[in-house]
């Protein structure tokens, strides 16, 4: 698997930040990044493979890819991308004060610990015309570099985070906090995916009924709770395919499926090719 620098992505390495559109973005192998990558799709369609989860892409998609997570894009049908690169921490961005506005809390911190959550926002066509408008601003300011393009691009990308976050409020997703049994909840899927986890069992654990379970947990993790507990076992059964020789039959069982038939199909579903078609695809990327 590539890992990207960032003394190979930054015209200035003092200054880690670049923006640049992608008219015609194909396919792309699984790789990780030393840093963020915040991504706005202005058009077209594809696949996006993030941390073994698979997502369907459309324009007025926007997320983020922290560094060292894995990602990579299939299916691309005329893809045109904005992709800005940049490490927060070298940056220092003063982004406390968007700690309460429920789009920054879903763009840049929902999910961070659950690996199957939707990582995407979906703009509608007059906020992406607008936020497309504001990277133009920031990649003008990194192309020119004027007296004074640090400051200047800062303000933009700012300004850029502080639209998006606000342009998400209306997002189901974003607008409430997980509560904390229910983040409690994600977290005990994560750590026993491989037991047998029913729709009863995750009701008693939550203290909900089983509609307000499906509703808490629909607007924290964009999908049911089963749904989640599937995506959570084919993210690590992807990962055991990559690292490790066992048989696919070994790895389902391992995954947390008792039937392998069952989770061939879903891990299809999700990560749009069959397993044996992923290891495959995972070893010629690493040249094994």
């Amino acid at each position: 698997m590539k890992h990207l620098h960032q003394s190979d992505y930054f015209a200035d390495p003092a200054f880690p930040l670049a923006c640049w559109i992608d008219e015609r973005h194909g396919d792309m192998e699984i790789h990780s990044h030393d840093f963020h990558e915040l991504v706005l799709i202005l058009n077209g369609r594809g696949r996006h493979l993030v941390c073994g989860h698979g997502h369907d892409l459309e324009a007025g998609d926007v997320f983020l890819i922290r560094g060292n997570m894995t990602h990579g894009y299939l299916h691309t049908d005329r893809m045109t991308l904005v992709n800005i690169l940049f490490d927060p921490r070298r940056l220092r961005l003063p982004t406390a004060g968007l700690a309460d506005v429920p789009g920054y809390r879903a763009l840049f911190h929902l999910a961070q610990r659950a690996p199957a959550v939707r990582r995407h926002l979906r703009l509608p066509p007059d906020a992406l015309t607008e936020a497309a408008a504001l990277c133009a601003q920031l990649r003008g300011e990194l192309e020119r570099r004027e007296p004074g393009y640090r400051f200047a691009a800062l303000h933009h990308l700012m300004g850029l985070i502080a639209f998006l976050s606000r342009g998400a409020f209306h997002d189901p997703a974003a607008k409430r906090r997980p509560p904390r049994r229910l983040d409690e909840l994600l977290r005990f899927v994560e750590s026993h995916y491989r037991d047998t986890i029913t729709i009863g069992r995750l009701v008693r654990l939550a203290g909900l009924s089983e509609r307000s379970l499906a509703r808490e947990f629909h607007g924290a993790a964009g999908c049911s709770p089963i749904e989640y507990v599937i995506r959570v076992r084919v993210a690590h059964a992807a990962e055991q395919l990559q690292r490790t020789d066992m048989r696919i039959t070994e790895v389902a069982f391992d995954s947390g499926f008792n039937d392998s038939n069952y989770f061939a199909r879903q891990f299809h579903r999700i990560m749009g090719v069959p397993p044996r078609d992923y290891r495959r695809r995972s070893a010629q990327r690493t040249g094994q």
